[in-house]
């Protein structure tokens, strides 16, 4: 059951794009526009930001009477994430490079070691951006004030942004 739960949440995020601070604080008077629409004030900046409700997370909302389920710790939700996404068997391996102290650093993870409630606010920012939702408009949502801080949300590999190119008129030509 809490594992129904932390899922639900992680796909709320990934339908909204809100902080884990920001699901932490939605009720019902949330939600406005006969449930159509979400209108949240982020704890971050204390902006409001509304964000149009995805089929999916209507029927979340529906599923938990007009509400979301109770938000439980960070700490917890990303221990539980862990939990759902080895339970989903995203094994695919990842490779992580970093520098510290001046040595570079390769670390090797399955994909579900990664997963955090994060991950949630960065898949819906990515993944708007590869339905050409204009950046101005998904920065409305996700309420970052400069296209350069929004763009480090933006996690496409080589091949998704060719496949995006091509559906360019300028591609189209040929």
């Amino acid at each position: 059951m809490k594992l129904d739960k932390v899922r639900d949440l992680f796909i709320i995020g990934c339908y909204t794009g809100l902080r884990f601070s920001d699901l932490n604080q939605i009720s019902p008077d949330n939600f406005i526009n006969n449930n159509t629409q979400i209108k949240v004030k982020t704890e971050k900046t204390g902006e409001f930001v509304v964000i149009p409700l995805h089929k999916t997370v209507k029927e979340i909302v529906q599923k938990y009477d007009n509400s979301i389920p109770d938000v439980i710790s960070n700490q917890k939700m990303n221990e539980y994430l862990k939990e759902v996404a080895k339970l989903a068997e995203l094994n695919d391996r990842i490779t992580i490079s970093s520098t510290k102290g001046g040595t570079k650093q390769t670390e090797v993870f399955e994909k579900w070691e990664l997963v955090t409630v994060h991950t949630a606010r960065r898949s819906f920012a990515t993944n708007m951006y590869l339905l050409d939702i204009p950046t101005i408009s998904i920065m409305k949502i996700t309420g970052h004030r400069t296209e350069k801080a929004f763009l480090l949300y933006i996690k496409i590999s080589q091949e998704e942004n060719a496949n995006k190119l091509l559906n360019h008129p300028f591609f189209k030509q040929s």
